[in-house]
């Protein structure tokens, strides 16, 4: 929640796309994955996105956090 003086968050953005997303759904958890995965589709297209797979192999960290 946000106060007078603060701006909306991506964080924000994303609740509210959330939220009309469950609206449209109304509870039906297949609609919503579809819904989901159609809008995150059409994002990826407009801004040029590919996806990355995962490595095959699992990452070894150094402890640094990198």
């Amino acid at each position: 929640m946000q106060t007078e003086n603060e701006q909306p968050t991506a964080v924000d953005d994303v609740r509210k796309v959330r939220e009309q997303i469950d609206r449209e759904s109304a509870g039906d958890i297949r609609r919503h994955i579809d819904r989901s995965n159609r809008v995150l589709e059409e994002y990826r297209e407009k801004l040029g996105l590919k996806i990355v797979p995962p490595p095959s192999q699992p990452v070894e960290r150094n402890g640094t956090g990198g």
